[in-house]
């Protein structure tokens, strides 16, 4: 399915290729049994081809390509955050993490049709992305997608996370305050909707061994079946570590964290083990961040994103 998949979207040249040597087959057998001419038969199928590839390929040949001094637009500053070694020493970042930082940047950008959209080095941790015809008010799910990491793990939950102690709290929120100690776990934040719909960041504990992560995704797509959720596939190794994960787990009762960018989204209990290959991540709120966050999983950066600056640009002004 996916080979086939793969296949549909490939360049509109390629499918041009491919028709136009499937139709030749054709015609030349038609033109056989009809004895028609050889010569005439190339010439006929050769302008249908071109007429196709003109119908496919000419509106982005006649759609002029924007730019900040024709359209005004958008401007943001990034700056690549580094990872710290033990001793609180930020390591520099290479050549090699700048170039691949702003291929993904890129690949995120025209996924998700920004295809105008300029990104280039600025010193040796900073990038600079040009947005022509983006004005402030649009420039919001821009900023998000150039932020979000798209580091998504799964983790196992403590199944004493939830418990509550004499003083009336949680164990999660115990271990968070350092009133206790639970060896092989570790406190993240869980944000979820309270019943009253409103947001809350609460703690919760997870397993500190990583069950699932990034490299394991094979496919993520916004969910046929549901509204504002990703549909998730792993691959065959993802595949194998959710299954040795849940093997073994109590349907109805354990749950598995989805964390983030180190933020729990969703802790749904189990309902049936082993969990395979596909799950939904949910707890989206509207459909521009489901792209978003289809965009940052497909190509998840190795680090961390922060805008320095943001300034619009308005177009000119057009003579009077």
């Amino acid at each position: 399915m996916l080979a086939a998949a793969h296949a549909r979207n490939d360049h509109p040249l390629t499918r041009w290729v491919r028709g136009g040597v499937g139709s030749w087959h054709i015609l030349r057998q038609t033109a056989a049994s009809a004895k028609f001419p050889a010569h005439l038969l190339g010439l006929l199928v050769a302008g249908l081809c071109t007429g196709a590839l003109a119908a496919i390929e000419l509106p982005g040949f006649l759609t002029p390509k924007k730019s900040m001094a024709s359209h005004g637009g958008t401007v943001f500053e990034l700056r690549i955050v580094a990872r710290k070694d033990d001793s609180g020493t930020a390591v520099p970042i290479t050549q090699a993490q700048l170039k691949q930082t702003i291929a993904v940047l890129d690949k995120r950008l025209k996924s998700s049709d920004i295809r105008d959209a300029s990104i280039t080095p600025n010193g040796d941790d900073s990038l600079q992305v040009k947005v022509p015809g983006v004005d402030a008010d649009a420039a919001k799910p821009i900023r998000d997608l150039l932020e979000k990491t798209g580091k998504l793990i799964l983790r196992e939950v403590s199944p004493r996370s939830d418990e509550v102690g004499s003083d009336g709290t949680s164990l999660a929120e115990r271990v968070a305050s350092g009133k206790e100690i639970l060896p092989g776990y570790k406190v993240f934040p869980y944000k979820h909707k309270e019943l009253d719909g409103n947001e809350r960041l609460t703690p919760i504990l997870l397993n500190r061994r990583t069950a699932i992560c990034s490299s394991d995704i094979e496919l993520a797509m916004p969910s046929p079946q549901q509204a504002n959720a990703v549909a998730i596939t792993l691959n065959r190794e993802g595949a194998n570590k959710l299954i040795a994960l849940t093997k073994n787990m109590v349907a109805g009762k354990d749950r598995i964290a989805i964390v983030l960018d180190d933020v729990v989204t969703s802790a749904p209990v189990v309902q049936s083990v082993p969990l395979g290959k596909q799950f939904i991540l949910e707890g989206l709120r509207v459909p521009s961040e489901v792209q978003t966050l289809v965009a940052a999983l497909m190509n998840p950066l190795e680090f961390c994103i922060a805008i320095e600056a943001e300034r619009n640009i308005p177009p000119p002004t057009a003579p009077k």
